[in-house]
């Protein structure tokens, strides 16, 4: 991986970016009764802006061996917000458990079904996904 350009972590959550220009998003919650919250969500929002400087990136967010859920209100606020609908190009989803998958799935299909996304098991094509997204939106502006 590229050497770490900046970073910001909150509670349980690592965001980075790299030379690469992809953010990178590290959730590491193990207790499955915690619920992502609309404020919570909110500080995530804040990190991802800065880190991106208000330049469109893809996301890579890794979620394996996370637990827990997201509220309603948070998954709306993920999908809706005016900051991250300019900043997300892609989404590369890093997964190691079918409980994962079915929440991205559901999450993608109810809420946020614009973002072109990938579910990956590998860091490494997760991310190749992501620099080929960048590409080719760099390209076509």
């Amino acid at each position: 991986m590229e050497a770490i350009k900046k970073s910001i972590t909150i509670k349980n959550a690592k965001f980075w970016t790299n030379a690469l220009g992809v953010i990178f998003c590290e959730l590491s919650n193990t207790e499955n009764y915690k619920i992502l919250e609309v404020d919570l969500v909110k500080k995530y929002e804040q990190a991802i802006f800065t880190l991106s400087e208000g330049r469109s990136m893809p996301f890579v967010i890794d979620i394996r061996d996370n637990q827990g859920n997201i509220s309603i209100d948070a998954a709306k606020l993920l999908a809706n917000s005016s900051i991250l609908k300019k900043i997300r190009i892609s989404e590369a989803f890093i997964i190691n458990s079918i409980n994962a998958k079915l929440l991205i799935n559901s999450y993608k299909r109810i809420y946020e079904p614009n973002t072109p996304f990938k579910i990956f098991k590998d860091f490494d094509e997760a991310l190749a996904y992501s620099v080929n997204t960048k590409k080719l939106h760099d390209a076509s502006n």
